[in-house]
């Protein structure tokens, strides 16, 4: 009810669970998928959520950096608090449906710092030597994706497609034994593979919040 006040939205479907969900999509093809996550098997469901092909934005009653680190991790496109006004929620999905990512700052500052530091207990030691193994070119895409570039814009910077781009990504990944942007744009930072913006791991982490959104654009 409270979408449907804003006339450029339509609510095209309701789901009790992901396989409902979708099966909504594959016929309706919707924009959005908004998934109320209960609040006792948040973390249980949200991996699920990976298996839907439209961007999601996850509503939470509480914070919670757990939650938070998950939704990142899993690829997910943003999440709201349900104590938040509705315009808040109307604007996250406005940003998403223009290819954004939408958290809360405050939040995201501390998210970043608990990634960043769990980021430095893993396989460093081996990381630092397979760095050594990557190409000029693979090292320019990541350089690139930390500045926010979205596959698209990587792939016109560098004169190459962007199926190209994306195999340069996973080679990486491969490599790194990195499972996503989130992970390889904090190692890229830590590791010298691209320059780091201000504010990253700072207190205010509004700086920090903002890069690392947007290079994890797709």
């Amino acid at each position: 009810m409270l979408l449907e006040t804003d006339k450029r939205l339509k609510v095209i479907g309701e789901a009790d669970n992901v396989e409902d969900a979708r099966t909504i999509e594959s016929v309706e093809s919707p924009d959005l998928t908004i998934a109320d996550l209960p609040e006792l098997q948040a973390r249980e469901v949200l991996p699920s959520l990976c298996a839907l092909n439209t961007p999601v934005l996850v509503l939470m009653g509480k914070r919670d950096i757990e939650i938070y680190k998950q939704c990142l991790q899993f690829g997910l496109s943003g999440l709201v608090l349900k104590e938040e006004r509705a315009e808040v929620l109307f604007k996250s999905i406005y940003k998403i449906n223009e290819g954004e990512l939408w958290f809360d700052r405050s939040v995201m500052g501390e998210t970043i710092r608990h990634l960043i530091g769990e980021s430095q207990t893993l396989r460093e030691n081996n990381r630092q030597n397979i760095v050594v193994g990557l190409t000029d070119r693979e090292k320019e895409v990541i350089k690139h994706l930390c500045l926010g570039l979205k596959t698209k814009d990587i792939a016109n910077a560098l004169y190459i497609t962007e199926n190209t781009v994306r195999h340069h990504l996973t080679s990486v990944f491969n490599k790194l034994e990195i499972k996503g942007r989130l992970e390889l744009v904090i190692y890229a930072f830590k590791n010298g593979l691209a320059a780091m913006p201000n504010g990253i791991g700072s207190r205010n982490g509004i700086n920090s919040s903002r890069e690392i959104s947007r290079a994890l654009s797709v």
